[in-house]
């Protein structure tokens, strides 16, 4: 009876196990790693290959962070027998696992559970590590169990990591359904960029999922362009002043380069020049509406833009190619600057229309969560971390961006909403810029 109860307990443990490294590939944030493997230890014999698949979970999104997971191990020692074992581990490129141990029979011993345990560091893909196997039970009386085995254990992995990224950083052109950009197609007269040296070490399916990554940049970036226009068109309608004219202008000509940057990577990592096709119109034509114009230009621009300069520079601090590290911090900087725009064009609509603006305003306060302004893509089949190291987001980094750009920007609008007597000073980390911004 107590015999079968660790049979059971064995196989509720293995098929725990065995199902963490299918749902790591499943899930927004794993990795999965099939490979071989060889151990040199004490046992019965020396030494053993065979096989390993585990599977790890990365809550945040990339490597280096602390993951969770499960393996299983299958192994031969010179014909003579086989050991196999599964179990959880934990860590990031040093952890632990902890699991069952099988050893079949062999001439001199009997068949032999154990508890497996071990410590491993492991970068990309190549693993190394010190295991040891602790017999518990035999299967046999006739012959003695196998005993305690050590090993030093080497892998060779192929990673597979699966997760979300986001790269864009543009200000949506809104149509009537949400947001929308060009279709890309193959054009010459965007793409100003040719470095071999970008993706000499790019396998095609890398160079394929970047190329994506970066038209989807492109073709927001692109997007941005007609927004600028549409909002230097609302405010001549309103009678705007010639300086938030003259910045809508500029911001309009800062994303002319952010998209011919952006076209120029996609076009080197696809190895042929990509450009946009034919733009939709947007959502409506002029609203005349001051409490519409600040309203959006608080989310799109005061929330939204101040999380695209904050993306761009994340971003940029993971870049590892000099020329994808120059484009996001051209981006960073210039996204920075409309995002100071919006909140020049929000005080502007209040003087101008103070009532309905306000009311708009504290609506937009009162809504429990804004819509974020750009998709995410997803990465299915390409390392999280070269994607990273070529200007991608994963999108767990990009969460906590996201709420302190609305935290930041919602307190320094409520500041600008309160009775003149009552408004308080902004320090720059409650604006979220610098004090020069």
């Amino acid at each position: 009876m107590r015999r079968r109860a660790k049979l059971v307990v064995i196989e509720v443990v293995g098929a725990v196990a065995l199902l963490v490294p299918t749902q790591a590939l499943a899930s927004p944030e794993g990795s999965f790693n099939p490979g071989f493997l060889l151990s040199v230890g004490s046992g019965e014999c020396a030494v053993g290959v065979g096989a390993e698949l585990s599977g790890m979970y990365l809550p945040k999104g990339h490597p280096g962070s602390i993951g969770y997971g499960g393996f299983f191990q299958a192994q031969t020692y010179a014909g003579d027998y086989a050991r196999m074992a599964f179990g959880f581990q934990l860590g990031s490129f040093v952890g632990a696992e902890l699991g069952v141990a099988a050893l079949s029979r062999s001439d001199n011993h009997a068949s032999t559970f154990g508890l497996h345990t071990g410590v491993f560091a492991s970068l990309a893909v190549l693993g190394t590590g010190v295991r040891v196997t602790i017999p518990m039970s035999s299967a046999d009386a006739d012959l003695p169990a196998h005993g305690v085995e050590a090993s030093w254990v080497l892998t060779l992995k192929v990673p597979i990591y699966s997760g979300k990224v986001w790269t864009s950083h543009g200000r949506p052109l809104r149509g009537e359904r949400g947001p929308v950009t060009a279709a890309a197609r193959e054009a010459s007269g965007w793409a100003d960029i040719s470095d071999a040296a970008l993706v000499a070490h790019l396998s095609p399916r890398e160079r394929e999922e970047l190329a994506a990554l970066w038209l989807e940049a492109a073709l927001v970036e692109h997007a941005s362009i007609a927004t600028f226009a549409a909002l230097a068109l609302e405010l001549l309608s309103l009678g705007a002043p010639a300086d938030l004219l003259a910045a809508c202008q500029q911001a309009a000509q800062e994303e002319i380069e952010h998209a011919r940057l952006c076209f120029g990577l996609a076009s080197t990592y696809a190895g042929l020049p990509l450009g946009p096709g034919e733009l939709p119109s947007p959502a409506a034509a002029l609203s005349g509406d001051a409490a519409a114009v600040a309203r959006l230009s608080f989310t799109d621009g005061c929330i939204g833009e101040t999380f695209a300069a904050a993306l761009a520079r994340r971003a940029q601090s993971h870049a590892t190619d000099p020329a994808v590290a120059r484009v996001l911090a051209r981006i960073a900087t210039d996204e920075a600057r409309h995002a100071a725009l919006a909140w020049s064009v929000v005080a502007w609509c209040l003087k101008l229309d103070p009532v309905p603006v306000r009311a708009a305003l504290g609506a937009a306060l009162a809504a429990p969560e804004l819509e974020a302004p750009a998709p995410l893509t997803d990465v299915q089949g390409l390392p999280i971390m070269p994607a990273a190291r070529h200007g991608a987001v994963p999108v767990e980094e990009q969460k906590p961006l996201r709420r302190r750009a609305e935290r930041t920007a919602r307190a320094r609008l409520k500041d600008m909403l309160r009775p003149p007597g009552e408004a308080r000073i902004l320090t720059a980390r409650d604006a979220g810029t610098s004090p020069s911004a």
